[in-house]
């Protein structure tokens, strides 16, 4: 299998990403028993990186105790400084060396940096299925609740179907619209 940083690249797209910076994430899953060497090679790696013309920053991000792929994380300021590491000797002699402990990689590549920092905030903490019903539900309640306190005595006449589909609407335009929003202002200073 070859191992690639970051992946084939149509070099043809280089004039339009070349203006802003590029950070490659790339996920691989490390042989069991071979932790130690892989440790050592990213250590490696990042520091031939770092006196890399237009590097920006490497590091690594280690699975947690369930396991998981190991995540190395790459900053260039320009398409083209990265596809000059990507032709570099410095590069191929890492990637031979990651052959031996390396068996399977992922890659993502995220031009400018709105992108790279906005979607951290749109993630969702991960809980147990029990805890996000609980919350969803105490979220939806009070909406529910004044819905049929303001709402319901107002078309109490209307015939049941149209009653439901009032109801259904108001409460998921409330929840899509006002609380969704809420709740992502208040997971972002969480995560702060």
């Amino acid at each position: 299998m070859a191992l690639t940083l970051s992946g084939p690249f149509d070099t043809a797209q280089l004039p339009r990403i070349a203006p802003d910076p590029v950070t490659v994430t790339v996920a691989r899953t490390v042989m069991p028993g071979k932790q130690a060497e892989y440790n050592a090679w990213t250590k490696d790696a990042i520091e031939t990186m770092g006196r890399f013309h237009g590097c920006l920053g490497a590091g690594v991000l280690h699975p947690g105790p369930d396991g998981g792929d190991h995540q190395f994380v790459f900053r260039f300021v320009d398409g083209i400084h990265l596809r000059e590491w990507e032709r570099s000797p410095q590069r191929a002699v890492l990637m031979e060396r990651a052959t031996a402990f390396v068996t399977s990689e992922r890659i993502t590549r995220t031009v400018g940096v709105e992108n790279f920092f906005e979607l951290p905030d749109r993630a969702e903490p991960k809980r147990s299925r029990w805890n996000r019903i609980v919350t969803d539900v105490a979220w939806v309640y009070p909406v529910a609740v004044a819905s049929s306190l303001v709402v319901a005595p107002r078309i109490a006449e209307w015939p049941l179907e149209v009653r439901v589909v009032i109801s259904s609407l108001l409460i998921t335009a409330v929840m899509r619209l006002g609380v969704g929003p809420l709740r992502a202002k208040l997971r972002s200073k969480r995560s702060m």
